[in-house]
């Protein structure tokens, strides 16, 4: 075990959805070599050997909820007694290293904060977003503050640009992929035979998109791409607003085309059965999706944001497209008509899934963290 121990402070640490997943994956990982302390609302890690320190508090509104956590964890910080603590953005009020999966103050300049909706709901996001981003303010301007991970090249200017964070500070360290788990089906008949114990389409071309927020997501442009498809199905495996999203499909023509998946504790058996992953999403720092879908071998179409830029290679894993359904239309369009296409692009994608396997990831956190404790000692 090494000399330093560690305080790892994020709302949840579990394998369901995407900056709580990669805390977990990592931390399951560096637990057999350092003692970690978990401090967290919710912990879900299996035999790693973790302590975790349960915080509560209220759940809503969210900015009350990101206030209170912050407080308690602060005092559940002080009771673990760890050498350094690592914070998931801002979910404490400072920390030793933060691990940024995200930038409120860029995605406010871009998008306005909003997440869908206008009137009340959209007046609200506004406010929630402006406590978000002074949040982050406050933990990236502490002078405890030694060292960020950045999850990719984007985010790490998107902190210099927004909070003043010295380059000198910031290590991009990717978010990572299980490549025993997401892998291509052993061959064109293997997929096919997934498709009905999941209720899709045996023979419709399947372009898949993964994830919740689909308003960020870019869910309506995926429904519209794909109303101008003949033989074409989506698949969107998450949570959203399924009500309003079906209401799209009908206004857009697709009726029948679109299948809504609630989340999967097994989402890789989805990549398997899909010919594409179509991910027109606004902002992401790194997303573990656009990474399992090229381990799973599906050729991606998605928007040059952080993360996809630094994963696909445009004619070599997908293409990097411009905004609006036209454009992923055509790339899907083409997808569906030359198999030839489809198989070379799949194999460039699991290619380039081989960079990102989880075990190197958390070697690379891990010395962002033995340094931070270096740092700390000489302090």
């Amino acid at each position: 075990m090494t000399p330093f121990s560690l305080a790892f402070v994020a709302h949840d640490v579990h394998r369901q959805g995407g900056m709580e997943r990669a805390a977990a994956e990592v931390l399951s990982r560096l637990a057999t070599r350092m003692s970690v302390t978990v401090i967290a609302r919710s912990c879900a890690l299996g035999k790693a050997p973790v302590r975790w320190m349960p915080v509560t508090g209220p759940t809503r509104p969210a900015p009350l909820r990101t206030w209170a956590f912050a407080r308690a964890a602060r005092a559940a910080e002080r009771r673990a007694g760890c050498t350094i603590t690592n914070s998931i953005g801002a979910a404490a009020i400072d920390a030793d290293v933060i691990t940024a999966q995200f930038c409120h103050a860029a995605f406010t300049k871009r998008f306005g904060g909003l997440r869908g909706g206008s009137g009340v709901r959209a007046l609200y996001q506004r406010f929630a977003q402006s406590r978000f981003v002074a949040e982050e303010r406050v933990a990236y301007g502490s002078r405890r503050l030694r060292q960020v991970i950045a999850v990719s090249r984007g985010t790490a200017r998107e902190l210099q640009e927004s909070y003043g964070v010295p380059a000198s500070r910031i290590t991009v360290v990717p978010n990572g992929v299980d490549r025993a788990v997401f892998r291509p089906a052993a061959d064109a008949a293997a997929r096919l035979a997934l498709r009905a114990p999941l209720g899709l389409p045996r023979d419709a071309f399947l372009a898949l998109l993964v994830g919740g927020d689909w308003e960020r997501k870019g869910v309506r442009d995926a429904i519209d791409a794909m109303a101008g498809i003949a033989d074409g199905h989506l698949v969107v495996l998450g949570r959203g607003d399924v009500a309003a999203m079906q209401a799209h499909v009908s206004r857009a023509g697709a009726a029948g085309r679109v299948t809504f998946a609630p989340p999967s504790r097994t989402p890789e058996a989805y990549y398997a059965a899909c010919d594409a992953f179509c991910f027109p999403s606004r902002y992401e720092a790194f997303s573990l999706v656009t990474l399992e879908a090229a381990a799973a071998g599906l050729p991606i179409v998605a928007h040059a944001i952080n993360g996809t830029e630094e994963l696909v290679r445009d004619g070599e894993n997908g293409w990097l497209v411009p905004f609006g359904p036209d454009a992923l239309r055509e790339k899907l369009v083409l997808l569906r008509d030359d198999r030839a296409l489809r198989e070379r692009l799949s194999a460039g994608a699991v290619a380039s899934s081989a960079r990102y396997d989880w075990d190197r990831i958390a070697d690379e956190q891990y010395a962002v963290f033995a340094a931070a404790a270096a740092e700390r000692s000489r302090g």
